[in-house]
């Protein structure tokens, strides 16, 4: 019960919470562990109508066109959500979601939910707020995606990483930059960027090149964050 209440409290979603409340959530909640590769939410499932928090491990959002193509939404973390959406409207799940690693889960039902934010009124204005700014993020990205070129979806999957997992720190030489820790596969970013895993390690080349960013094992530096936005 503690590591569920002390998951809760780090999850923004349910800051407005009081330690009884938090409680009564952490009692609800059911844990699940998938392997790597595992699918935990199929995209149009009907009957999977839970709400998920991230324990441990990593999965990623995505969308399968009737090509068989992915495109990546996003890449979630320990203490990341994911399932609101079927939660407050029952209808089928709007994107499948794929375990990356071998990955812990906590899981409420729908009803179980709808009763806490019954009980929880701060609780339903901070979640229609996330709803509204996940909402804007995906809009952005899809304008993103279908006006770009290649070269800037790249960067711009790049600076989504950054935001969404890097961390400020400064090289040795005083240089302020980014560094993302266990950085996705290139077939990945391609799913994110909607392109070839061969456009990506291309692309990626050129941006080394130019000092922008560079590559360490699993780690790759954001050095020139200003450029990859332009």
């Amino acid at each position: 019960m503690s590591e569920k209440t002390g998951l809760l409290r780090n999850v923004d979603l349910f800051s407005p919470l009081d330690e009884r409340q938090l409680q009564a959530i952490a009692k609800r909640a059911v844990e699940k562990s998938y392997s790597k590769g595992d699918l935990i939410i199929l995209e149009e499932d009907e009957a999977n109508q839970s709400f998920f928090i991230l324990a441990e491990g990593q999965v990623k959002v995505f969308l399968t066109s009737v090509e068989g193509r992915e495109a990546i939404l996003a890449m979630l973390e320990e203490g990341d959500f994911f399932g609101e959406m079927s939660l407050l409207d029952g209808e089928n799940r709007s994107a499948s979601v794929q375990a990356l690693e071998k990955t812990r889960l906590f899981t409420i039902s729908r009803e179980d939910f709808l009763a806490t934010l019954s009980e929880n009124s701060e609780l339903t204005l901070t979640l229609l707020g996330e709803l509204s700014r996940r909402l804007r993020k995906s809009n952005r990205q899809v304008s993103s995606l279908s006006q770009m070129r290649v070269y800037g979806r790249i960067a711009a999957s790049l600076l989504q990483l950054m935001e969404q997992k890097g961390i400020r720190t400064r090289s040795q030489d005083g240089k302020r930059m980014v560094v993302i820790h266990d950085r996705p596969k290139q077939q990945e970013i391609a799913e994110m960027a909607g392109t070839t895993r061969e456009t990506v390690s291309r692309v990626l080349r050129n941006l080394q090149k130019k000092g922008y960013i560079a590559l360490s094992g699993r780690d790759l530096f954001i050095l020139q964050e200003d450029e990859l936005k332009t």
